[in-house]
């Protein structure tokens, strides 16, 4: 099992490897005051390490000063020896923030203690108030200096316990049993907003109370014997027996009527299983993307159009495995989809090519076929979150350079694209194909500068309301530069250009 960042709600009788990351502060805390919310980002390695865990915890839910300590424990599973990296920013404002407007930040760079649970503590101290250190250094308290982040191994100490009393975020997979023999007591909302899959007994025989909302915005799987075995209610006290009723008087004996044979049994209806909720589902070659929040744009020096990087949140939304193929557009009919444009290395009634992405299509055309089908052209946003995920990686696949993972380079030979679903070592965190290469994707947007805010998420972006160019995103078979097939790469044209080098697949709201 690879790293896990959970929240802390009680402690587990079995002793596992792992460090429990306890977030303070020095300064004052909760709606209104100089620190509203925590941000908190785990790596494995280092600061460029991959991204396991990034969260927004606000604080003070309800107005109440309640939130800090905040209890996070990561878990090595079977990865004990490459270090962790956390970091932990202070942010003026309830939505959180990026490490350049944060108003004080704390870093650790630790290692984990085989078999023991240990602890480290992140101060948001009031000497470090507007100190930037490197992202490889942490501040020290006491005098407010940079030193190498390393140096937190000082500070661990075995866990002494406590309580997880703020918003309660869960980022897990649980595949290993899971006891709870203490009350577990939740006082602030608790938001999960990505999918949790537990595969193994979760057993819980202590009261579990929970007076405050409960938001699950993700898939849930439980594929294992979940027990509640918490006190019963008291037995309501039992009615006062009546008095008996006098003797009646014997009846007479009535002799035995003769005996009716039994009538034949009646057969078994069958149970019928209660329905319950329906988990999302999405039509055959969709893949469902899970709703969850991650920083949209890049700060690449070469680029400038990906800027700012901004925080965005999307609900969950299908969209197509692969770019729509010459053979799924020819199945609409031509008074919704017109014909494509034209040529050899356009695909549109090319022998050979009815399983490569269309292509040669404008915007309208693309958009056209996505309503056929009951969905839409993808947002700029939804198309970024279903290439690069929740963990800021370059590419589709993750950060390594494309070398043969995708469809390009073939602008002298052959010319033209390739059949979609060539290039699987190249596919997006979800399965989803040629999310780089292949053809580029025509978006919903029009092409304009961000406008989101990088201290906060915004929910469900559409992009700017007006414009002159459409945009497209994902790099082409005619690519030959790594920044062309990066995730966060955007192009633009008029929406009724029709060019070789741009298809697009299509999204909608899960079944």
């Amino acid at each position: 099992m690879g790293w896990v960042a959970v929240a802390l709600a009680a402690s587990c009788e079995q002793p596992r490897t792992e460090l429990v990351v306890r977030v303070d502060s020095e300064l004052a805390w909760g709606p209104g005051q100089r620190v509203q919310s925590v941000v908190l980002s785990v790596r494995r390695e280092g600061a460029t390490g991959p991204l396991r865990s990034a969260r927004t915890t606000a604080l003070g839910a309800g107005g109440e000063r309640r939130g800090l300590p905040l209890l996070v424990g990561v878990t090595a599973g079977d990865d004990t020896d490459t270090p962790v990296w956390i970091e932990a920013l202070g942010c003026g404002d309830p939505n959180g923030c990026t490490a350049a407007t944060a108003v004080v930040a704390q870093r650790a760079v630790v290692r984990f203690t085989r078999g023991e649970t240990q602890e480290v503590t992140l101060l948001l101290a009031s000497a470090c108030v507007g100190v930037a250190c490197a992202s490889d250094q942490r501040c020290a308290v006491d005098s407010g200096r940079c030193e190498a982040a390393t140096r937190a191994q000082e500070l661990v100490r075995p866990f002494s316990g406590g309580d997880a009393s703020t918003v309660a975020v869960v980022d897990a997979t649980v595949d290993a049993p899971v006891v709870i023999d203490a009350p577990v007591v939740v006082d602030a909302p608790v938001v999960i907003d990505a999918p949790v899959v537990i595969d193994a007994p979760v057993v819980i025989d202590a009261p579990v109370v929970i007076d405050a909302p409960v938001i699950i915005d993700a898939p849930v799987i439980i594929d294992a014997p979940v027990i509640i075995d918490a006190p019963d209610a008291p037995d309501a006290p039992d009615a006062p027996d009546a008095p008996d009723a006098p003797d009646a008087p014997d009846a007479p004996d009535v002799p035995d009527a003769p005996d009716v044979p039994d009538a034949p049994d009646a057969p078994d209806v069958p149970d019928v299983p209660d329905a319950g909720p329906r988990p999302p589902t999405c039509p055959t070659g969709m893949r469902l993307i899970p709703a969850g929040m991650f920083l949209m744009g890049d700060t690449m020096p070469d680029n400038s159009s990906a800027r700012p990087v901004h925080g965005v949140r999307l609900t969950a939304f299908c969209m197509d495995e692969t770019e729509v193929t010459v053979s799924a557009y020819t199945a609409c009919p031509a008074a919704t989809c017109t014909a494509p444009a034209r040529s050899t290395s356009c695909n549109w009634m090319m022998s050979g090519r009815t399983e490569h992405p269309l292509n040669c299509v404008d915007w309208n055309q693309a958009r056209a076929y996505c309503r056929w089908r009951g969905g839409d052209l993808p947002t700029e946003a939804q198309w970024e979150f279903a290439a690069r995920g929740t963990d800021g990686r370059i590419y589709p696949w993750g950060n390594d350079v494309p070398g043969s993972r995708l469809c390009w380079n073939r602008a002298s030979s052959p010319g033209y694209t390739c059949a979609v679903r060539s290039y699987p070592s190249g596919n997006s965190w979800l399965g989803l194909f040629d999310m780089a290469g292949g053809v580029e994707e025509w978006v919903l947007d029009y092409d304009g500068s961000y406008t989101g805010d990088s201290g906060s998420y915004v929910l469900n972006p559409t992009g700017p309301a007006t414009g002159s160019s459409r945009v497209f995103r994902g790099g082409s078979w005619f690519s030959s530069a790594s920044i062309d097939v990066r995730a966060s790469s955007r192009n633009g044209y008029p929406a009724t250009s029709r060019s070789y080098i741009v298809g697009f697949r299509c999204a909608r709201t899960p079944l």
